[in-house]
Formats: structure tokens, C-alpha cells, sequence
């Protein structure tokens, strides 16, 4: 479960006493007292505690200590998180973290890391929180500080849980539990455990009683109470949910059994309304009672113990102003004025908790009708994918019937009318996707006047049926650009469609593009009816449809789609009508043609795209120089000055070859070697070590590890040269393989089958949506739990495709064995196959096999 700070508290100003404890105290620093100060009043002022914050970093400042310095910051933007000024705590935040940064403070960096994350997660960006408490659990972890590292990490899959990446949230558990153990720090795994066993619950019910029993067996070793109890109640719950009953109880009273070790606090009535839920469950109304009557009286001990904190501390703010009033009985004015501050802190307090009150309420609202919402579209999703099935049914006999030379005009009719059908569930899914936030830019580097032209001719047609001339002017300079073409395609065939579909017969619509700058400026006008102007606000809500539309069909969907697409692109688009005729303006990013995956390093020597990337992990200055002269014909090399920033590059830039240096600070090249054999992602990597440790141990420790080459100092550079030109054509040769068992007449899994496990899993998940023509590099990314550029390089690597290009092969792949064993007709195997298209599928299958599926058949 997440928990985060929050909470509001009432203005006030420090008191004079506070002000002469910090000026008496003896023995302390007064930066420190003041960030002492800061730190006790976070949770009841923040006011105060932002106040004492500033003066500890004016402190700082004076005496140049960049610690309290960064310290002030973050705890002043905890404070004014806690206070909800979210976009100030941020402010706060960044300002210590340009410091921490700078000094290299990562304990301190991954504090701030996490609470600008926690800001994230209360602003609704999920996307921004994760990353941010990725960057705190990697700083803490580097800082080995391993308690927080711990917390961080089990907030973050928390955080991922409950947005779903339950594949995600594993990964980071996993990843924790690696470095807890190596680093022997297992007093911190059991909660860890904990979380895993939860994360698995959701999607893997049997593996997560291994991780409840494993968390009570390291919670039991160091006493930690708290996890023990979470990970008994988790099992009674599991067992709740299995109907297993006497299990779920017996696991519930050890909960309770537990929690009595511990101090009276809120965990007792939810144990007790649990196991009194069993009983229920089973009919022993008798115990359901008992425990039931234990849950309320709880519940009253733990209200009356706020009850009593409150009273307690409103006493002791009596005691304080009763003695500051006799200490300053002859000042009758300033006694007054303290009065008012008293009662204006009173209502404070009391406006405080009827918000925080109201504020719940508002939270909990939201929440429930996010989930309705979230339902709610689940259920059309299912729906829409139901309905696509038996539209597949019907328009695949329909282009069967199609291949008789004598069949009816009717099926003409019949045809289009289902191609309405599926375009209109496409239309809807793709709202649900929008909807939810999931729909994903698919951007194409290619010709953008032909791909604007494509679309327009697929309205030629039903345009020639209404006499309508569709004319196109394209404006452009250079017709190559990088253009997010799924978004595009839809957003003109909805306006051009619209158009066609209103506009009276003979009407002429114009189609024209135009690049400025970095934006695509498209405009469709057409001569039709046009929009009332009361009407022209509202056409782009969903489903609206107005008066002038309403002897012809359609959902209203089209133009609140196009808009919500093109603001997902980041363009915009206008409307302008005035009684004859309508035209739409947009304008939508482009970018110039690039290569399809872009990496950025810190340095990169030559410039030709064509050559394979070499990473050199070298700290010395000019040995880089010199290594980089010797390879820089046959490589792009780029330049890390250490193992740690040499593995972020990998990780970023993922290349064709690493050469390493053994003795570097920060992490050597044995270090980074281990990290790169023991990451999946990475794991193939070439990786050539060149030392002065000439000796054969050294060597040998080399290659054990895991190295390919061993090269050393100081080293001839033909032989360098030579050594890593080797390698890389074991590399080219091994893609040449996989190539040539793909073009043998082996069966479909004997041909695509890899040695690499890697590459056999992209295709078991490829396999597994094979059917769905929506399954793209997107989801592939996700459910290999990298990066599109990340996944891009690896298979590059290892089998030559590009990761569309692999997607593609192993659907064709698949399709010529299902024609080859006749297992249905042509359209049939498209769309088994994932093409949405028939005449797309012909032609793919054509360029790929050099034989049409008609041939094959």
C-alpha cells in the first residue's frame, strides 16, 4: 500500500518562546536547531515549519554548507506539500535537488526525488510519479542506504499496482530483493516479500503465499511486528477469497495474535471486521458477534485515544498561554492581541479538520466514480471486441464470395455496409483508448504527401457514387517527415468522410498541406451546408449531433475523436463556418526524416548512420582519444568515463559493441561486465576488456566473468581493430543464421525459433496476441518491460529486424504455414494472422515470400 504525507494546517507564526530557545539553546549549531525546529513542525504547522526551514538555509548559506542548505529545501517542500501547494513544494524541491545534484549528495537526492514523486502521484501524473520514484529508489540504493531504498521501491510498486503494470511492480520487487540480499541487508526484506506476495495476488494467486510465508519468516527473525501481522492478514485474506474459510481464520487470529505485541492502534477493528466477516461466511454467527462487538469497542478505545491527544494538546497550549499571559500581566495590549491570535488559531484548527473532512469525502467521490468510469469503459472495450468478431465473420465470406466473377451486385452493397460496421468499432475502440489514457502515437518516417494522398483515394469511391471531386494541393518542399501516421490517417478520414457523407451531390472539397516550421498545416474545406453557428462550440463533444445532421446516420464520435487526437499530438484545430461551407485548420507536429530509433550520448565521433555504435569506457583522457582515432572508420562510437556512466549509456543507447577498461573509479570494468551479463536486456552485448593487468590471472577473471576479448596495454592497434571486427561478425554471421533457418522448409516454430531465450519470448508474446491487428511495437515494448528504442536495438542485434519488421515476419511466417495446411481461406488467415486488411496482407505477403498467398495455395 502507498503511503504519502499529506494534510493542511492553520498559519501561524512562531512564538516568542521558540524564538528564545533557539537564541539559548547551548551546544547546538543554530542551522541544525532550526531544521530540528522545521522537521518536529511539519505535521501540526507547516507554516512554522517553512518559516524555520528558511532561516536554517539563510544559515547555511552564511556559513556555505551546501547540506543544510538542501535539507532546508526539502523539508520546506514537504511542508508545503503537506499544506497541498503542490506546484510551490515542487519549486521547493527542484531547488534542493539542482544542489544535491551538484555535490553529489544522492541520499539526499533521492529524498527529493521521492517527494516531488508524491507530489506527481496527487496531481493525477502517474507517468511523472514513477519516473521520479524510479530516480529515488536508483539514488538511495547508490547512497546504500538500503531502509529507505527498501520503502522507495515498495511505494513504487505500489504506485505501478495500482496503475495496472502488475508485470512492472514484480520487476521492481524483484530487483529490490536482489540488492537487499546481495548487499546482506535482509532486516528490510520482509516487507519487501510482503509486497511481492501482494503484486502476485492480482495475477499469479499461487506464487504470492510463497512470498507471504517468506516475509514471515524475515519479519519473525527481526521482530518486525507490523509486516508480520500485514503478511498473516494477507494469507487470511487469500484464503477468504478461496472460500477456504478455516484456513483464512486460523491466519486472522495469528494477525491478532501479533498485533497484541504491538502498542493499541487502527489495525484492530479492520482485523477484528475481517474475522468476524468468516464467521459469518461460514454461519457461526455466534463468534461473528464476538468479534464484531470487539471491532466497535476498538474502534471506540482508538477514537477516544485521538480524542484524548487532542485534549492533551489543546491543554498543554492552555498551560503555555496562561503562562505567557502571567509572565506578561502588565501588558494588557500585547494580552489582547494574543487572545485574538489564540481564538484565530482556534478556528483554524477547526476549519482544518471540517476541509480535511469535506476533502475526504471529495477524495473518496472521485475515486468511486473514476472506478465506475474505468468499468464502464472496460465494459465497451469487451463489447466492441465481441462485436468484431461476428463483423469478421460476415465480411470474411463476403470476399470469399467475391472471388466468383458472377456474384450478385448485392454483395457490393453488403460489403460496404460491413466495412461501415467494423470502421465505426475501430472509431469507438479507439475513444476508449483516449478515454483511459492507453491510445499510443505510432510515428512513421516517410513520404507525408503520399501518405495524405493514400487516404484520400480510399474516398474515391464514394465520392465517384455522389459526383464529388476531392482535389489535393500539396505545398510542401520536401515531402519526407517524421509524422505520427495511426493519428493522421484517422483524423483525415473523418474530416474528409464527414464531408463527403454531408455535402450535396457535385460538390467539390479541397484537401491542402503545407510545412512551417516544425508543424504540418493541413486544411479541409468543402462547399456543403455548413454548421449553424450555434452549433459550431459543440461539435466536437462526444456524441453530439446536431439538427442539421439528423436524417443521416452516424455516433457523433468522429470530430470529438479527431480533436482529442490532434491535442494528443499536442497540435490544434479550428473550425470556421458561415452558412455555405465548412473548413477545418490544424496544425500537428512533424519532425524531419530520422532514423526510426534516436539515441543521444555524451559524446559521439563519427557521424555515419550506417555504421554499428561502439561504446569506449575509458577514464583516461587520451588513451580515449587515442582508441577512438584507431576505430573511428568502421564505428559511432561513443564515450562513458566510468563503468556507472558507461552502464546508463548502455541502458539508453543499448550499442552494437562495448570496449571497456578494467581499472576506472566509481565502478570498473569487471563491475560493469557482471551487471551487463546479469541484465536480460543487455546480456548479449559483445564486451571486449583492454588493461595494463597483462598478467594471465587478470586475464582469465576477464573472461570468467564473462568477457569475449581480452586485449593488453599496451596494445598494437591493428590487433584491437582486428579483435572487435571478429566479434562483430560472429554477431552479423549468427543474425545470417537465424535469416537463413527463416527462408529453410522447416515447420513455423522450427524456422522462427532463436537461440537467444530473448528473442524466443518476443515471439511467444507476439504468438499470443497473433489475432489481434492492434498488437503493435507499443505493446510489445510493455510486455517486455523496455523501452521502444530499448527493444528496437536488442533485436536489431540479435536477429537483423527492425522490432515492426520482426512483428511482421513471424505473422507472414505464420500465415504460409495456415495456407500451406489449408487451414482456411485467404481473408480467413489474414485475419488470424492480425492483418486487418486483406489487400494489405496480399501485398505484404507478396514482398516477403515473392509469391502471392494465392500462389501458395
Amino acid at each position: 500500500m502507498l503511503v504519502f504525507p499529506q494534510g493542511v494546517s492553520a498559519k501561524q507564526e512562531p512564538t516568542d518562546s521558540l524564538r528564545s530557545l533557539i537564541e539559548t539553546t547551548i551546544g547546538k549549531r543554530k542551522g541544525e536547531l532550526n531544521l530540528e525546529l522545521a522537521n518536529l513542525l511539519l505535521a501540526e504547522n507547516p507554516d512554522s515549519s517553512i518559516y524555520y526551514g528558511s532561516k536554517a538555509r539563510a544559515i547555511g548559506k552564511e556559513e556555505n554548507d551546501h547540506v543544510l542548505i538542501i535539507r532546508s529545501y526539502s523539508v520546506t517542500g514537504e511542508a508545503y506539500q503537506r499544506q497541498n501547494k503542490l506546484k510551490e513544494a515542487i519549486a521547493s524541491y527542484l531547488k534542493g535537488l539542482e544542489l544535491a545534484e551538484k555535490y553529489k549528495e544522492k541520499s539526499l537526492a533521492g529524498t527529493i526525488y521521492n517527494g516531488i514523486g508524491v507530489c506527481y502521484f496527487y496531481l493525477n501524473d502517474v507517468k511523472k510519479a514513477e519516473q521520479y520514484m524510479k530516480r529515488a529508489a536508483r539514488a538511495k540504493k547508490d547512497a546504500n542506504d538500503y531502509q529507505y531504498y527498501a520503502l522507495i521501491a515498495i511505494n513504487l510498486a505500489g504506485l505501478q499496482i495500482m496503475n495496472q503494470s502488475f508485470d512492472e511492480s514484480v520487476l521492481t520487487l524483484k530487483e529490490a530483493e536482489k540488492t537487499l540480499l546481495k548487499k546482506k541487508q535482509d532486516q528490510y526484506l520482509a516487507t519487501v516479500y510482503n509486497s511481492l506476495g501482494a503484486a502476485y495476488q492480482s495475477v499469479k494467486p499461487d506464487s504470492c503465499v510463497y512470498y507471504y510465508e517468506l516475509s514471515l519468516k524475515y519479519s519473525t527473525k527481526h521482530k518486525d511486528y507490523l509486516t508480520k501481522m500485514n503478511a498473516y492478514q494477507n494469507l487470511g485474506d487469500y484464503y477468504f477469497d478461496r472460500k477456504e474459510y478455516s484456513r483464512a481464520i486460523d491466519y486472522m487470529k495469528l494477525a491478532i495474535a501479533t498485533n497484541e505485541k504491538r502498542p493499541e492502534d487502527s489495525y484492530k477493528p479492520s482485523l477484528y471486521q475481517r474475522i468476524s466477516a468468516l464467521y459469518d461466511s461460514i454461519g457461526d454467527f455466534k463468534h461473528a458477534y464476538s468479534y464484531k462487538k470487539l471491532e466497535t469497542e476498538a474502534r471506540q478505545r482508538v477514537f477516544s485515544v485521538e480524542k484524548q491527544k487532542q485534549i492533551e494538546e489543546l491543554e498543554i497550549k492552555y498551560q503555555s498561554e496562561k503562562k505567557e499571559k502571567e509572565i506578561q500581566q502588565n501588558k494588557q495590549e500585547l494580552e489582547r492581541k494574543n487572545n485574538q491570535q489564540n481564538i484565530l488559531v482556534f478556528c483554524a484548527v477547526s476549519l482544518f479538520l471540517v476541509a480535511g473532512f469535506i476533502t475526504y469525502l471529495i477524495f473518496q467521490r472521485k475515486r468511486i466514480e473514476r472506478q465506475f468510469e474505468k468499468e464502464k469503459l472496460r465494459l465497451f472495450e469487451n463489447i466492441f471486441h465481441e462485436i468484431r468478431t461476428p463483423l469478421t465473420l460476415i465480411d470474411g465470406p463476403i470476399q470469399v464470395m467475391k472471388l466468383d466473377t458472377a456474384y450478385p451486385e448485392e454483395l457490393v452493397l453488403m460489403e460496404r455496409n460491413s466495412k461501415k460496421l467494423i470502421n465505426l468499432v475501430n472509431e469507438l475502440l479507439d475513444a476508449s483508448k483516449l478515454g483511459k489514457g492507453s491510445y499510443q502515437l505510432d510515428y512513421t518516417n516517410g513520404n507525408l504527401i503520399e501518405f495524405i494522398e493514400n487516404v484520400i483515394e480510399t474516398f474515391s469511391g464514394e465520392a465517384k457514387i455522389k459526383a464529388i471531386q476531392i482535389n489535393y494541393q500539396p505545398n510542401e518542399l520536401e515531402a519526407h517527415y517524421s509524422f505520427p501516421s495511426n493519428a493522421l490517417e484517422k483524423i483525415l478520414s473523418n474530416l474528409i468522410g464527414n464531408a463527403v457523407k454531408y455535402c450535396p451531390a457535385k460538390s467539390v472539397i479541397s484537401v491542402s498541406s503545407e510545412i512551417k516550421g516544425n508543424k504540418l498545416q493541413l486544411k479541409v474545406a468543402d462547399d456543403g451546408p455548413g454548421i449553424p453557428k450555434k452549433d459550431q462550440k459543440k461539435v466536437f463533444r462526444r456524441f453530439f449531433r446536431g439538427k442539421h445532421t439528423s436524417d443521416l446516420t452516424g455516433t457523433g464520435i468522429g470530430l470529438s475523436l479527431v480533436k482529442e487526437l490532434i491535442e494528443l499530438t499536442g497540435g490544434m484545430i479550428e473550425l470556421q463556418s458561415s452558412g455555405v461551407g465548412t473548413e477545418f485548420r490544424m496544425e500537428i507536429p512533424v519532425g524531419k526524416k530520422q532514423n526510426e530509433e534516436v539515441s543521444h550520448s555524451l559524446s559521439t565521433l563519427a557521424k555515419n548512420e550506417d555504421l554499428p555504435v561502439l561504446l569506449l569506457v575509458e577514464d583516461d583522457a587520451d588513451m580515449a582519444a587515442f582508441s577512438m582515432s584507431v576505430l573511428k572508420e568502421e564505428f559511432n562510437i561513443i564515450h562513458a568515463k566510468n563503468g556507472s556512466e558507461g552502464l546508463d549509456l548502455i541502458r539508453e543507447n543499448l550499442p552494437d559493441i562495448v570496449l571497456s577498461d578494467v581499472m576506472m573509479p566509481e565502478k570498473d570494468g569487471i563491475e560493469l561486465l557482471h551487471d551487463i551479463r546479469s541484465d536480460e536486456l543487455t546480456n548479449h552485448l559483445p564486451f571486449v576488456l583492454f588493461s595494463a593487468k597483462a598478467s594471465l590471472e587478470s586475464r582469465l577473471e576477464g573472461l570468467q566473468h564473462g568477457a569475449d576479448a581480452y586485449v593488453s596495454k599496451p596494445f598494437s592497434p591493428e590487433e584491437l581493430k582486428l579483435t572487435i571486427l571478429n566479434l562483430f561478425s560472429t554477431v552479423q554471421r549468427n543474425k545470417e543464421a537465424y535469416n537463413a533457418s527463416i527462408l529453410s522448409e522447416k515447420t513455423f516454430e522450427e524456422r522462427v525459433r532463436s537461440r537467444n531465450s530473448y528473442v524466443n519470448k518476443v515471439i511467444e508474446c507476439i504468438v499470443r496476441h497473433m489475432d489481434d491487428s492492434d498488437y503493435s511495437v507499443n505493446e510489445l515494448s510493455n510486455d517486455m518491460a523496455v523501452s521502444r528504442s530499448q527493444l528496437h536495438r536488442k533485436l536489431s542485434a540479435l536477429t537483423g529486424f527492425s522490432t515492426t519488421n520482426f512483428i511482421r515476419m513471424i505473422r507472414l511466417e505464420k500465415a504460409k504455414d495456415l495456407l500451406l495446411n489449408g487451414d482456411g481461406n485467404i481473408t480467413e488467415i489474414a485475419y488470424k494472422c492480425g492483418f486487418s486488411s486483406q489487400s494489405y496482407f496480399t501485398k505484404s505477403f507478396t514482398e516477403h515470400f515473392g509469391k502471392s498467398p494465392s500462389q501458395i495455395l
